[in-house]
């Protein structure tokens, strides 16, 4: 445990490798040390810091799905009652899991509060199936009570429907062409008799343009509506049309999304569904990308073990504690902590 604490706090300092989590254990103080847990050697009279070698050997060795639940446990502990209101679920994959001649690589599946940006559960995609088949175990481990869950086209699946209301949740779901049937459905609908909210964001070089209609459907409990397409618990239908402008070209790019939602009449509203389908980029925004540019997660050749999965699971505990700190800028925020190694200990609840 000693190992996991130091490995912990080092990452919240900005640590990505075991080499650098070594060097930030051999910097760290006595009563740092110590309060970590660190082994006490009675000839020298001194804390010791694990070397690098221990730390890999641990962290290789480590129940990375019981880290998980521990690392989820902590932090919903920390929320003080300020419950998430949507959770996207997104997969990525460890690039640097993956043999240069193919094979199994590691790809995990998380979910990622909207609004605080925390990590709220993950787990690893077992070799051999698909995101699909961990939907619903990673989910398993989130209280999903009124909770909207939105996720990628690869989660649009009946099965995954049912589970969501079956557990209190709603999901806004989106449709794209290789499903078929359900595409063509929502694309004849009649879009342009339905009134449209738009909205006109300017920033980054460019203007973008949003329309976007929500058409109610027919369901077992009401006829009023469009046509139903027969997928389980679908309140509305929505669309949204974004046309950007790059200012310097002049070019325009233009994307419809299409979707479903089992969201009724009193919590589904244009600006609402627009507010759900960006915030679920979020997770890619505020988790998946830093992870890759600040902690350089893909260029990391750690693929021993479960230390991979470890490593990711220490690196979402520290965004996630940050976040929950009040830090907006990550980086910046793990540069402060490299400054004092007190710093991390003491955002991870550990008084030297």
């Amino acid at each position: 445990m000693s190992i996991l604490g130091i490995a912990a706090a080092a990452v919240a300092a900005g640590c990505r490798s075991f080499t650098a989590i070594g060097e930030w254990a051999a910097d760290a103080s006595q009563p740092a040390l110590r309060a970590v847990g660190a082994r006490f050697d009675h000839r020298r009279k001194a804390f010791v810091a694990p070397d690098e070698a221990t730390v890999r050997r641990v962290l290789q060795a480590v129940d990375a799905d019981a880290l998980d639940a521990a690392i989820n446990a902590w932090l919903h502990a920390r929320t003080d009652g300020d419950a998430p209101e949507a959770v996207a679920v997104d997969g990525k994959s460890l690039r640097g899991t993956f043999a240069r001649n193919g094979g199994v690589g590691v790809h995990l599946l998380a979910a990622l509060s909207h609004g605080q940006g925390t990590v709220l559960g993950q787990r690893q995609v077992p070799a051999g199936t698909s995101e699909i088949a961990t939907f619903g175990p990673l989910l398993d481990t989130v209280d999903l009570d009124d909770l909207v869950i939105t996720a990628d086209a690869l989660h649009t699946t009946r099965a995954h429907a049912r589970y969501l209301v079956a557990h209190g949740a709603h999901y806004v779901f989106p449709v794209k062409e290789n499903q078929s049937g359900l595409h063509r459905h929502l694309t004849a609908l009649p879009w342009n008799d339905i009134p449209a909210l738009t909205t006109t964001e300017t920033g980054h070089g460019r203007t973008e343009h949003r329309t976007i209609r929500l058409a109610p459907l027919a369901t077992n409990t009401h006829d009023a509506g469009y046509p139903n397409p027969g997928f389980p618990h679908a309140a509305h239908a929505f669309r949204m049309d974004r046309r950007t402008t790059l200012h310097r070209s002049g070019q325009q790019r233009l994307h419809t999304a299409l979707g479903l939602t089992s969201l009724t009449d009193q919590r589904a509203h244009p600006h609402t569904i627009a507010r759900y389908l960006r915030g679920h980029w979020h997770i890619e925004n505020r988790l998946h990308w830093i992870r890759d540019v600040t902690y350089n997660e893909d260029h990391s050749r750690v693929r021993t073990g479960t230390a991979a999965h470890t490593m990711a699971s220490l690196r979402n505990l520290a965004i996630s504690a940050l976040r929950h700190a009040g830090h907006t800028n990550i980086a910046q925020a793990l540069r402060h902590m490299a400054r004092d190694t007190t710093r991390p200990l003491q955002l991870l609840g550990i008084t030297p």
